[in-house]
C-alpha cells in the first residue's frame, strides 16, 4: 500500500514533504470512513500520523479542511454509502445518525451503535479535534487569505513554523501551482515564483521535520510538474497506482453487499462467479471506472460487462494515458502449431503461466515487409499469456487528447510518461509499438542526434528490470535498418521473429481460411494462389482480396462468391510495394535473425537462397541489399 511508503519515512524521520502522484483521483479504503475520494483519504490518514490540523489547498478552493459530513454526502451520491458489518466495524447509516453520535462520542470517529462498543483498532481522535468544532475560522492559525499573496505566504510559512500544533498540508493540483516551467527558474518577480520557492525549501527545512509536520504534495502525471520537485531526494515520490484485481473485487463486492434495496443492482452485478469475473475485466480502471461501469449498467438493466465494457476501458485508457495508449483486442491463435510463430508464442506464454523468467523476453522485434501479420502475432501473445494488449502511439497521433499544461516541445515527452505510468498499473501486458523506425517524436537524418532526441522516459522504462514478466515490449518494423540504435542495447529487444510473405502452400491454406462460409460452388485455391505469380503476396493482401470480391459478389446480387469472382478480385489487386522493395525489406528483416526457430520453415525462392540449414549467409545478404538499394535509390 502506498501509504505505507509514507509512514515509514515519516516514522524513520527521513522525510516530511511527499510528492504523491499518478492514480491521484479515485476512490480508497478507509478501516473507519469506507471508500473516500483521494484528497479525504489523505487528510484522514495524516490524522491517524498525529497530525492535529489537517488542511487542504489548490489555486481553485484555496484552504480548505476536512469535513466528515461532505465525505458522507458524497459517499450517498456515489451510492457507496458502507453499512454495518458483523466484523465489528459499524459505518454509519445517515448523516443525521453520524452527527447524533458525534456528539455523544467526541473522542471517536466511528463507534459500533449495535453493542455500544469502540473496535479498540478503530478509534481514532476526531480531525481538528484541537479546532472549535465546526469553527475553524476562529483558530489563529487557519484564519488566513487563500489567495496568492504576500500575506497568504507568511501566514503559511508561520503555520509550518509554529511548534505547539502538529500540521497535516495536502496541497493537490501542483502542476496548477508549480507547472513544469523553465520561469520559475529565474529570479523571483511575482507570488507564484516566491511560493515556489518556499514549497521546494520546506522540503530541506529540519525544523518543520522536528515538529513532525507533514507535507503532501499531489499530482496526476509528475511530467506537469516543475523538476525542481521529481529530482530532489529529500522529497521522495510515491505512485497511488491503479488498484489490482483484489482491489476492484473487493469493491465490487461491496457495492453489492449494500445493494439489499436495489434487486437490479444485486441482477447487475450477479453472483460471486460475476463478480470475480467483472474485477478481471476490468483491469486498466480505476475504481471510480469500474463505478462508473456498474451505474451505468445498472440504469440501463442489465449485467455490468460485455461490448460496453470493453469500450469503456478503451475510451478511459485512451483519455487516462493521454492517447499515447490505445486497448487492443486479443486473440488465441490456432490449436495446431503448424504456423511456426505459435511455437515461440506458446513457449513464452508456458513461461508467464509458471513464472520462469528465463522463457519470457523483456521484449521481442517483429520484422519483415508490411502485410505479414505482425499486429496478429502481437495479439496472439497476449491472449495466449493472459495479458492485456496496448498499442503505444506517437506524437502525431494523439492530438486529439492531448492534455498540456505548458505548450512546450516536450508535450509528448509529458503525455508519454502518464502512459508509462498506466502500463505498469495494468502489468502484465504486452506494449506493441508499430513502424518501431519512427517510435522517437522528431524526425532526423543522423543516427546520433536520433537517439539523442529519442523519448527519455521510454528508454528508461525499456531498460526497467522490475517490468520483466509484467511487461513485454513487441516492436514491428519494416525497415530495421533505420530503428533507433537504443532497440539494439543487449537484453531490450533479443528475441527476433522474422516475418516473411507466405510459399505457395501456406498462401492457400490462408485464402482457405479466408473464404470460410462465403463462396459458392467448388473452388480451386491452388490455380489461383498456388503459382509463382502470386509470390510475395501477404496474408493482408489475400484478406484485401477477400474483401473486393465480397463486393464484387454483392453488387450482382449474391451473398457469396463463385471462383471466378475471386480471381476477378486476384487480378484487380495492386500491392502496395513494388515486388523488389518487398525483397528488400525481406531480407532486412532476415539480416536481423540471430535465431533459425525463429525463421519461417518454409520460405520464398529469393531468401532461400541465403538459408542453408541453419546457418544464414548475411555476407551475401548485404551484397544482394546493396544491389536492390542501388536499383530502387536507397541507402542502406
Amino acid at each position: 500500500m502506498f501509504w505505507d511508503e509514507v509512514k515509514k519515512h515519516y516514522e524513520a524521520g527521513s522525510a516530511h514533504q511527499f510528492l504523491i502522484h499518478f492514480n491521484v483521483n479515485d476512490l480508497l479504503y478507509d478501516d473507519v470512513y469506507g471508500y473516500l475520494r483521494t484528497t479525504d483519504y489523505l487528510m484522514a490518514q495524516l490524522n491517524t500520523l498525529g497530525c492535529e490540523l489537517v488542511l487542504g489547498y489548490n489555486t481553485s478552493e484555496g484552504i480548505h479542511f476536512p469535513k466528515v459530513g461532505q465525505w458522507r454526502n458524497t459517499q450517498r451520491t456515489l451510492e457507496i454509502f458502507p453499512q454495518y458489518n458483523k466484523t465489528g466495524v459499524f459505518h454509519f447509516q445517515s448523516v443525521a445518525t453520524w452527527i447524533q453520535t458525534l456528539n455523544r462520542f467526541r473522542e471517536v470517529e466511528d463507534v459500533n451503535l449495535a453493542e455500544q462498543e469502540v473496535d479498540p483498532q478503530l478509534v481514532r481522535r476526531r480531525i481538528n479535534a484541537d479546532l472549535a468544532f465546526d469553527k475553524e475560522h476562529e483558530d489563529p492559525f487557519v484564519a488566513m487569505d487563500p489567495s496568492l499573496s504576500a500575506e497568504f505566504r507568511k501566514k503559511l510559512n508561520h503555520l509550518l513554523r509554529q511548534g505547539r500544533t502538529r500540521i497535516g498540508l495536502v496541497i493537490t493540483s501542483l502542476e496548477m501551482l508549480t507547472p513544469n516551467d523553465p520561469s520559475l527558474n529565474e529570479v523571483a518577480k511575482d507570488e507564484v515564483q516566491l511560493l515556489f520557492s518556499q514549497i521546494q525549501s520546506w522540503a530541506s527545512d529540519l525544523d518543520i521535520r522536528r515538529r513532525k509536520h507533514v507535507i503532501l504534495l499531489v499530482t496526476h502525471n509528475i511530467s506537469d510538474v516543475h523538476p525542481n520537485f521529481t529530482v530532489n531526494p529529500e522529497i521522495p515520490m510515491i505512485e497511488i497506482p491503479f488498484p489490482p484485481y483484489e482491489e476492484r473485487l473487493r469493491f465490487i463486492e461491496h457495492l453489492h453487499d449494500i445493494s439489499e434495496g436495489s434487486s437490479q443492482m444485486r441482477k447487475t452485478l450477479g453472483n460471486h462467479r460475476d463478480q470475480e469475473t467483472l474485477a478481471r475485466e476490468t483491469i486498466g480502471l480505476n475504481l471510480f471506472g469500474v463505478h462508473d461501469v456498474v451505474q451505468q449498467a445498472e440504469s440501463a438493466q442489465r449485467k455490468a460487462g460485455g461490448e460496453e465494457l470493453l469500450n469503456y476501458r478503451r475510451e478511459s485508457i485512451k483519455t487516462f494515458s493521454r492517447g499515447v495508449l490505445e486497448l487492443g483486442e486479443t486473440y488465441r491463435g490456432p490449436s495446431d502449431d503448424g504456423w511456426y510463430v505459435m511455437r515461440i508464442i506458446r513457449d513464452i506464454a508456458d513461461g508467464m503461466k509458471n513464472q520462469d523468467l528465463r522463457r519470457v523476453p523483456r521484449g521481442m522485434l517483429f520484422l519483415g515487409p508490411h502485410g505479414t501479420s505482425k499486429v496478429y502475432a502481437a495479439r496472439v501473445l497476449a491472449g495466449e499469456a493472459n495479458m492485456t494488449f496496448v498499442r503505444l502511439r506517437y506524437a502525431n497521433q494523439v492530438g486529439e487528447v492531448t492534455i498540456n499544461i505548458n505548450d512546450s516541445q516536450n508535450s509528448y515527452e509529458r503525455n508519454l510518461n502518464a502512459g508509462l505510468n498506466f502500463i505498469r498499473g495494468i502489468a502484465p501486458t504486452v506494449v506493441f509499438i508499430e513502424d518501431i523506425e519512427q517510435a522517437s517524436p522528431y524526425a532526423t537524418m543522423n543516427p546520433e542526434e536520433h537517439e539523442q532526441m529519442f523519448p527519455r522516459a521510454l528508454a528508461n522504462a525499456m531498460n526497467d528490470i522490475s517490468l520483466h514478466g509484467r511487461v513485454i515490449w513487441v516492436g514491428a518494423s519494416q525497415r530495421p535498418d533505420l530503428m533507433p540504435p537504443i532497440f539494439r542495447r543487449y537484453g531490450i529487444f533479443d528475441t527476433k521473429l522474422i516475418m516473411l510473405p507466405p510459399t505457395s502452400g501456406g498462401r492457400v491454406e490462408i485464402l482457405k481460411i479466408l473464404c470460410q462460409g462465403q463462396t459458392s460452388g467448388n473452388i480451386n485455391f491452388q490455380s489461383l494462389v498456388g503459382g509463382a505469380e502470386t509470390d510475395g503476396l501477404t496474408w493482408r493482401d489475400l484478406l484485401l482480396i477477400v474483401q473486393r470480391t465480397n463486393n464484387i459478389a454483392r453488387r450482382n446480387g449474391r451473398d457469396t462468391f463463385t471462383e471466378g469472382e475471386l480471381r476477378q478480385g486476384l487480378n484487380d489487386f495492386i500491392p502496395d510495394y513494388s515486388r523488389e522493395m518487398q525483397i528488400f525489406m525481406g531480407l532486412l528483416a532476415l539480416r536481423e535473425a540471430n535465431s533459425r526457430i525463429m525463421v519461417p520453415d518454409g520460405l520464398l525462392p529469393e531468401y532461400q537462397e541465403f538459408v542453408d540449414g541453419n546457418r544464414i549467409d548475411k555476407t551475401a545478404i548485404n551484397k544482394r541489399l546493396k544491389e536492390l538499394g542501388n536499383q530502387l535509390g536507397l541507402r542502406n
